[in-house]
């Protein structure tokens, strides 16, 4: 199964993924699963259970111009400490215990994008045109691959 799974709170440009998952809507093949997810810190495991590949979409605070996206590794996600988050643990920490857990999909990609600030009510204009880059993009690559869709539970199963 492939799942991508767009971060975020309510809060200004940290919609982001979230907004990405929205675009995404109805440009897949309906057994891509997309899910946003309200600052899910571990909670990120349970839904890593039968998940071949897994994309995350998270804002970003590194430096960079607003809107900036970036294809991290996890080096570049410790490098950061705490520059992207699932909230509650920040997401490398998240990443870490799911792989400590035996819970890490085969393959995970994850894409932050710079925000700008957390005031507004919606997303600023450089990080809304990023969103929208992001969703083509994933559509793209995402589109013409076989799925095979695998019902599991939202928890961390071990083998």
């Amino acid at each position: 199964m492939i799942r991508i799974i767009g971060l975020g709170s309510p809060f200004g440009d940290d919609q982001v993924g979230w907004r990405v998952i929205e675009l995404l809507q109805d440009r897949l093949d309906p057994q891509v699963d997309l899910v946003a997810l309200d600052r899910p810190g571990a909670a990120l495991i349970n839904w890593m259970a039968g998940v071949r590949r897994l994309v995350i979409v998270d804002a970003l605070v590194s430096g960079h111009a607003p809107g900036h996206t970036a294809r991290l590794t996890d080096s570049d996600l410790d490098a950061l400490a705490g520059g992207t988050s699932s909230h509650q643990l920040d997401l490398a920490q998240t990443l870490a215990l799911a792989g400590a857990l035996d819970c890490l999909p085969e393959q995970v990609e994850i894409y932050g994008i710079e925000i700008d600030a957390l005031q507004r009510t919606g997303l600023s204009g450089a990080v809304a045109d990023s969103a929208v880059t992001l969703a083509k993009t994933l559509a793209k690559t995402l589109t013409d691959l076989p799925v095979t869709r695998v019902e599991t539970p939202n928890s961390c199963s071990r083998s």
